[in-house]
């Protein structure tokens, strides 16, 4: 089954041519900080206790799922930053959604593509923390736990419309050509409850990847089931956590851009999204609140594979600079010294302070 959404066939045409457990909750306050304070992420600081402890979405309690949506919604609200680079934006939270517009077309299917998100999903929770007052860490969706519970997935607790992040959209039908390998999904439309419904909550940016165009519209959802229950599996964590170096780990963890492999990075976008979600879409999957809780299970897999030696994979990077240059025809590998940015939202830095979450840039653990 091929990936559906347009933009990823855009990609493809591009790049053809370039050729520790813990029990306790957090308590208020508690968020993890840099001992030079006041310095950014991005900036030379150490990490001290107590971290931002980031727990699974089910593990939150009310009180804690309400103040994160709360601060979702408080992003959402307020005024952009980064109109000198993202014209388009509007809001704050569109200039985290603009950021990976701008840059998607480098930083997927390349050696940076897990540090990078991990420096932007860092660099997002900060901004919940310190601009809207959020207090806890940024929440994962284990999917395998859903996967594994046989209910069906309107009733995973990560869509509940009162305690979740709401559910689908009403279904829309789709042509061949417009869905040409026949994925089996069920929406399309706007999301119908939950706290991210229209007007509530707005996009500015998208569908197109122009981040100079302002478009508000809302937020969609394409449930499809089935690409959910074939590739967001523990088999598939446990073939990654085998893999040997960092090379392997990173290239299974993208796989390639279809679902001829059971696939658990485009299986968590296309499970939601189907063909006409807004996480489907490449360039603008942030619009989707739950971009950043699947990437931080992205994240969590991908730190859970560091800690089993430490020493030697805190210092493991490869993979190509040119996304699927993997014989490296284009350019070389990256390196601890390939520096990345976010514009305006994070500096440049080397990938080597993005290799361990409590290093001198990133300051969060996961429980």
């Amino acid at each position: 089954m091929q990936f559906l959404n347009p933009s990823f066939v855009s990609l493809l045409g591009l790049v053809l041519t370039v050729a520790a457990n813990a029990t306790a909750s957090p308590l208020p306050g508690s968020k993890g900080h840099l001992e030079a304070r006041g310095a950014g992420l991005g900036e030379c600081a150490h990490c001290i206790w107590p971290y931002t402890l980031r727990k699974e979405w089910r593990a939150m309690n009310t009180t804690e799922k309400k103040d994160y949506i709360d601060a979702v919604l408080c992003l959402a609200k307020k005024p952009s930053k980064a109109k000198a680079t993202i014209k388009g934006a509007i809001s704050r939270y569109d200039d985290f959604q603009g950021i990976h517009c701008a840059q998607t077309d480098s930083v997927h299917w390349v050696g940076h593509f897990l540090p990078w998100h991990r420096y932007h999903l860092a660099t997002f929770e900060k901004a919940l923390q310190d601009e809207c007052g959020y207090k806890y860490g940024l929440p994962y969706w284990d999917w395998t736990i859903d996967t594994k519970s046989g209910k069906r997935m309107y009733d995973w607790p990560v869509f509940d419309a009162k305690t979740g992040l709401g559910g689908n959209g009403p279904f829309i039908p789709l042509t061949n050509e417009e869905n040409p390998s026949g994925m089996v999904r069920t929406g399309g439309g706007c999301v119908k409850d939950g706290p991210f419904t229209w007007p509530n909550f707005v996009l500015n940016l998208g569908p197109t990847n122009d981040t100079n165009k302002t478009n508000p519209h809302c937020l969609t959802r394409d449930f499809a089931p089935t690409l959910a229950a074939s590739n967001l599996l523990q088999s598939v964590v446990d073939e990654l956590m085998s893999k040997p170096d960092f090379g392997c780990f990173t290239r299974r963890m993208e796989s390639i851009p279809n679902f001829d492999v059971p696939n658990i990075h485009g299986g968590g976008h296309f499970a939601v999204g189907g063909v006409l979600g807004s996480i489907s879409n490449n360039y603008n999957s942030p619009a989707d609140p739950i971009f950043w809780l699947h990437h931080a299970n992205l994240d969590r897999i991908w730190w859970s594979w560091q800690k089993q030696m430490i020493s030697s994979r805190i210092q493991d990077i490869s993979g190509p600079i040119v996304p699927f240059d993997y014989e490296n025809k284009a350019a070389g590998n990256v390196t601890l010294d390939f520096r990345v940015n976010l514009g305006e939202m994070g500096a440049e830095v080397p990938l080597r302070q993005l290799m361990h979450i409590q290093g001198g840039t990133l300051c969060y653990d996961y429980i």
